[in-house]
């Protein structure tokens, strides 16, 4: 196994600073204060492929590793350190007093990057971190959340920059208050495992039969309500935090599925999959998952988009061919929205496509409509695919969808989406 060494960091003697939670950064975004500070947000740009590669314990002894030596970068400076903290998932944060900026902030931060980025290797294997940070310098009357929101959008700038490994927020740049509160949001939800899933129904379209469900995630915020699956995963991309988002979402959905009752065995869960998680490791990562919550891959079923699919249509083929031999079932999701193409539909391992929801009404509408919507039914019948209907309301849509074989389909004509508990008593009855 790959080994990390532990290599001394002289630290000034008062040792007085604390690598702080989440919970602290929290109290501090709710402070009312208008004191000048500069907020630096580092993430570490390769942990995801660390852990996949190397091992998740590789991967903690890197978070530690840096942090140990971002406490010592902090011990270095002059200015007050008003707080440092590790925050979900690859991210610290640093909150120094003032905010000149200028060459020194510069210096230091290129001085900080250099401190992330010695090697942790041992022998000849060497360890190289591919650190990324984030700076933001308050402006007058700004809160400390947007100070903050500013920040991590630099942050995601850096990650994909090439060359200079920084980026330095604009210091009059537009924000948007309400999309500043939802980032926020999501950060306290990640840190405190606080995302919600519901359950919607899916049912066999001839019979009406119960068969699954798909799992779907929400956000209930005390202030700003219910936060929508949508609005949640467009905060974690300008956050950068799409994988961590997912991944919980993936591993809560499977152990609620993985404690229905024996009477409820014969259901499949479906979860979603972004194309940033179909790496050549996500295999692994996702049997380990099912194999700890004790979830057959053969109830599985992986939801991706067109976009997901296509992007690199070689890797996909095989981590899908991967997962589909181990029993997990494979549905491209919002079919007739984006790159609809026989091309990959004949390339791909897939069992299944979702029509998307605002392609049902079209099923009643026009002969021209109706002929559509019977095109790619026949399409996915020849290529072996079952057809899945999705945002069905009224009953004549799922009349016509009966009429010209649709398979199975979901939406509020049977039911809402359901919280797990509510689920379950539902497919009780309903089986």
């Amino acid at each position: 196994m790959h080994s990390l060494r532990d290599t001394q960091t002289k630290i000034r003697p008062h040792g007085a600073l604390t690598m702080r939670r989440a919970r602290h950064v929290r109290e501090w975004l709710a402070e009312a204060s208008q004191e000048p500070v500069t907020v630096l947000l580092l993430g570490i740009k390769d942990l995801k492929q660390i852990n996949d590669r190397l091992g998740r314990a590789v991967g903690d002894a890197v978070i530690r590793r840096v942090g140990q030596q971002i406490r010592a970068f902090a011990e270095q400076q002059l200015s007050p350190i008003r707080l440092m903290a590790k925050m979900p998932g690859r991210e610290f944060m640093l909150v120094v007093d003032g905010n000149a900026g200028g060459k020194q902030l510069e210096l230091a931060a290129q001085k900080l990057l250099e401190m992330v980025s010695v090697d942790l290797g041992e022998g000849d294997a060497p360890l190289h971190i591919n650190a990324r940070l984030g700076i933001a310098l308050s402006r007058p009357t700004e809160s400390r959340p947007n100070l903050a929101a500013r920040a991590a959008d630099a942050l995601a700038k850096a990650y994909g920059r090439k060359g200079k490994r920084y980026v330095v927020a604009e210091a009059q740049a537009p924000f948007n208050p309400a999309m500043e509160q939802v980032d926020v949001a999501l950060r306290s939800a990640l840190a405190a495992r606080e995302i919600v899933i519901l359950l919607q129904p899916q049912f066999e379209v001839s019979s009406g039969r119960l068969v699954g469900a798909e799992a779907l995630a929400r956000l209930n915020h005390p202030q700003l309500g219910e936060i929508s699956a949508g609005d949640l995963f467009a905060s974690a991309d300008r956050c950068d935090l799409r994988e961590e988002l997912s991944h919980l979402i993936q591993d809560k959905a499977i152990n609620i599925a993985a404690a229905w009752p024996a009477a409820l065995s014969d259901l499949r869960l479906a979860v979603n999959l972004g194309a940033e998680e179909l790496t050549e490791y996500y295999g692994a990562h996702l049997l380990e998952l099912l194999a700890q919550a004790g979830f057959a891959p053969e109830r599985l079923t992986l939801e991706l988009t067109e976009e997901s699919l296509i992007r690199d249509l070689e890797r996909t083929a095989a981590q899908l061919e991967l997962l589909r031999a181990k029993g997990m079932r494979i549905a491209v999701d919002d079919f007739g929205t984006g790159y609809s193409s026989l091309a990959y539909l004949k390339s791909l391992p897939l069992d299944y496509l979702k029509i998307d929801k605002g392609m049902t009404p079209d099923i009643v509408g026009t002969g021209k409509d109706r002929i559509i919507m019977r095109a790619i039914i026949a399409m996915a019948k020849a290529l072996g695919m079952a057809i899945i209907a999705e945002g069905v309301e009224k009953a004549e849509e799922l009349e016509m969808l009966k009429a010209e074989g649709c398979d199975y389909f979901q939406g509020f004509l049977r039911s809402p989406p359901l919280a797990p508990a509510e689920f379950e008593r539902f497919a009780l009855r309903a089986n």
